[in-house]
């Protein structure tokens, strides 16, 4: 069952199954356990096509998954845009559909996001996975209410997240580790230390996004 709130090391993003409470990316074919929270998405740099969407919705209709992701947009993608466009917005329409987040990953491709995110309203949370992008595109992702999650790059200390981490209010704030090798409490102790917290405020604010987006689940 679900920690008391502030106990638990959330890793809202993971190929690994590092964390107390984590959703592992199962995209890449990984079998899930029991209990287990996943997300499965089309990632841009690796769309296969329609067997993907057919996949997804399965997913998505048996509660196999506890988000969609990593869907995104990615210019360093062979696929086109205007595919990449076509394949995020099914994914949307399932987000929407089973009340399912969206985990995002998102490479040069900002305005065409925050198009996606007008034309859609959408009612569901979308995340941004390991943001390390400038404070005009934070501020404006941040305006339209997404939330913004960061990984590694907060150890090199002139990223971009780590020089604007301190904009992200505390609500809107997720952990993780993605496919890195840095512990997840490092990352943690790093995030902490930058925005000048106690780990156990970071703790208790990223696992109160968790339940705030992602409800009341067994874990």
């Amino acid at each position: 069952m679900w920690k008391e709130r502030g106990e638990a090391f959330v890793n809202i993003h993971t190929h690994h199954r590092e964390g107390e409470i984590y959703i592992l990316d199962i995209s890449d074919g990984k079998e899930s356990r029991e209990g287990e929270l996943c997300s499965y998405g089309l990632h841009p740099l690796y769309i296969r096509g329609e067997e993907q969407i057919v996949q997804l919705e399965v997913f998505a209709r048996e509660s196999r998954i506890v988000a969609i992701g990593e869907a995104g947009l990615d210019r360093n993608s062979e696929v086109t845009m205007e595919m990449q466009i076509r394949w995020m917005e099914q994914e949307i329409l399932l987000s929407e559909k089973y009340g399912l987040p969206l985990i995002i990953h998102c490479v040069r491709a900002y305005p065409e996001l925050l198009a996606l995110y007008k034309k859609f309203h959408p009612r569901q949370a979308w995340i941004i996975h390991g943001y390390n992008n400038n404070k005009e595109i934070l501020g404006q992702l941040l305006e339209h209410g997404f939330y913004i999650s960061v990984g590694k790059k907060v150890f090199i200390e002139q990223s971009n997240i780590s020089r604007f981490l301190s904009f992200i209010p505390r609500n809107r704030l997720f952990i993780e580790t993605d496919d890195s090798d840095f512990p997840l409490e490092k990352v943690y102790e790093e995030t902490a230390r930058i925005r000048e917290m106690s780990l156990e405020e970071l703790k208790t604010g990223v696992y109160g996004n968790f339940q705030q987006v992602f409800g009341r689940r067994e874990v």
